[in-house]
């Protein structure tokens, strides 16, 4: 379906502002908003993943392998070094 419609200046410059951000068309922002607007309004349920993903919770890093099996003990050792700066 083909849609017309008009915005104020406001309106359009908060399209292509988020056509700019996010690199997509004016079409897929306006799908996008469709679809959360839809969400919304019904109570579809959400899935975590996006919605991580949309507040920028979805990252990557690196580190160390052993970091997920020591990471207390490493805390630890760097709130101690800190305390120690400080005194």
């Amino acid at each position: 379906m083909r849609v017309n419609a008009r915005l104020d200046d406001a309106h359009a410059r908060k399209l292509d502002e988020l056509r700019r951000r996010t690199g997509r068309s004016r079409t897929d922002v306006l799908r996008v908003a469709i679809d959360r607007y839809y969400a919304q309004e019904t109570g579809e349920p959400r899935r975590a993943a996006d919605i991580l993903r949309r507040n920028a919770f979805i990252g990557c890093g690196a580190a160390a392998p052993e970091l997920s099996r020591d990471y207390k003990q490493q805390l630890a050792e760097s709130l101690a070094d800190k305390t120690d700066d400080h005194r």
